[in-house]
């Protein structure tokens, strides 16, 4: 019995599978019960990766509407808008002396209304915060046709503010989460003053810079944690200027002297001279002309004339062509007279210049990427106005959109074909800033239908739009002001 039933279990072990070692079953159980377990805690502990943190509102870009009073979000997945806030024309008031704006860093947005209010947004809710900041009057010289250089700023989580006549400077450190209040800004932010005809900006690491025209002095605030550092000023050497742009290209500061048509840098030992047919007037007249918005550094700095947006070198040792390179707006010497011009600030994304121009009832635009030279390309605007403002490159996180700052109008440049997306409601002209409630107001003061558009051609002679009425400013002229164009840089506390 014995030797049957041995040959019985060796028959079994003969026609199944060969049973695993005791000590290899042991060991492959306790190797998958700890690869359990190892999973467990990383599945509860961890975040995840950070590409899969996406929200709706993170590619979004806030615009104005322009005459409107309106402000709103577009969401640039979906090409149109997701909200609209309303209160940016006060009650009774013309929105057309002064733009209204809106300034964006991030998941921080900042409405400018045409009365110079500041009125926070919750980016992520799309409703206004409590608390306005009054912005002072500024005292631009009259009979100047002139891109007026900006009095708020905000990138790097820094919303910064100059007062034009004054040069006070005041700034506040904001929630990169966005959310911030900023009703406290005249309170508790002043830092520094700089002088007359002053105009600011902030660098994308959030530190502030101002200039005056009137002293040529620069000053400089570092962002320190949640607040700021020690003002340092660097005098330019020039005075009695009427405006000056600022722009920040990394860290440096970039001033441009309207008075002149020279541009300043930090670092650099002479002044460039501004390219184009703007400087025939330099010293009578101030150059119609405007420096980038603040981007990362560079050896050189982006510029915007009637004539063209191109380039600039600014540093010492700068190897990239600053020649023929940039977007050529296709505007002749005849038009300049009998349109309405105005230019954008022009914006470097990555290795593209984005620039645009209000001419007349028309919008030019155009993008050049890489060491290229691109004619501007054409949207038409229907109906007849007298254009008092331009059109602005809004940019956020690599999106890029136009904003025509007269009408709102808002424009796609990822799109083909059509690339108007606005729908406006009717403007209800409240003057308190809130939330617009699809439905309340039905009748629409723009529809993307109304547009027609034509990309940027290879050649210069873009179909031109009907003339618009004549623009005729008296011409100021001003006493030139000698230059050292050596700077100096000293620290006040």
């Amino acid at each position: 019995m014995t030797e049957q039933g041995s040959r019985a279990d060796e028959g079994t072990a003969g026609t199944g599978k060969p049973r695993r070692p005791t000590w290899l079953r042991v060991l492959s159980g306790t190797l998958v019960s700890l690869l359990v377990v190892v999973g467990g805690i990383l599945a509860v502990r961890a975040d995840g990766e950070p590409v899969h943190d996406v929200h709706l509102t993170d590619g979004s870009i806030w615009v104005s509407g322009g005459r409107s009073g309106y402000w709103a979000r577009v969401n640039t997945g979906a090409h149109g808008f997701d909200r609209v806030l309303e209160g940016a024309t006060p009650a009774g008031g013309d929105a057309a002396d002064t733009r209204p704006d809106v300034l964006q860093d991030g998941r921080n947005a900042v409405g400018v209304t045409s009365d110079l209010r500041l009125a926070a947004f919750d980016t992520r809710t799309g409703e206004v915060l409590d608390g306005e900041v009054q912005i002072p009057e500024p005292t631009y010289p009259t009979g100047e046709d002139i891109h007026e250089p900006s009095l708020v700023a905000m990138h790097g989580n820094t919303l910064a503010m100059v007062d034009h006549a004054t040069g006070r400077v005041w700034a506040k450190r904001l929630d990169p989460k966005g959310g911030t209040p900023i009703g406290d800004l005249l309170d508790t932010g002043e830092l520094a003053t700089v002088g007359a005809n002053a105009s600011v900006t902030v660098d994308l690491q959030g530190d502030v810079m101002a200039v005056s025209a009137d002293t040529g002095t620069v000053v400089e605030i570092p962002a320190e944690g949640a607040g700021f550092g020690t003002p340092e000023r660097t005098e330019l050497g020039f005075t009695g200027g009427r405006a000056a742009d600022i722009t920040a290209v990394g860290d440096a500061w970039v001033v441009l002297d309207l008075e002149k048509g020279e541009i300043h840098a930090e670092g650099l030992d002479q002044p460039q001279t501004l390219p184009g047919e703007t400087q025939d007037t330099a010293g009578v007249s101030l150059a119609m002309a405007t420096l980038q918005q603040a981007g990362p550094a560079s050896d050189v700095v982006a510029y915007q004339t009637p004539e063209r947006a191109g380039y600039v070198r600014i540093t010492q040792s700068a190897e990239r062509s600053s020649g023929e390179v940039g977007v050529v707006s296709g505007i002749d010497d005849d038009e300049k007279q009998a349109r309405y011009q105005r230019i954008s600030e022009p914006v470097v994304n990555g290795d593209c210049l984005y620039a645009a121009w209000g001419d007349g009832d028309a919008i030019r635009w155009g993008s050049a990427c890489g060491q290229v030279e691109v004619p501007a390309g054409e949207l038409t605007v229907s109906g007849s106005f007298s254009r008092r403002h331009g059109v602005a490159v809004r940019h956020n996180r690599g999106q890029v959109l136009l904003n025509d700052l007269d009408t709102g109008r808002v424009y796609d440049l990822s799109l083909t074909g059509d690339l108007r997306i606005d729908t406006w409601p009717q403007a209800s002209g409240s003057g308190t800033p809130g939330v617009w409630q699809p439905g309340a107001t039905p009748t629409s003061t723009s529809s993307p239908s109304r547009s027609s558009s034509k990309q940027p051609k290879k050649d210069a002679d873009s179909k031109k739009t009907s003339t618009s009425k004549k623009s005729s400013s008296k011409k100021k002229t001003s006493k030139k002001t000698t230059s050292s164009t050596k700077s100096t840089k000293t620290t006040s506390g």
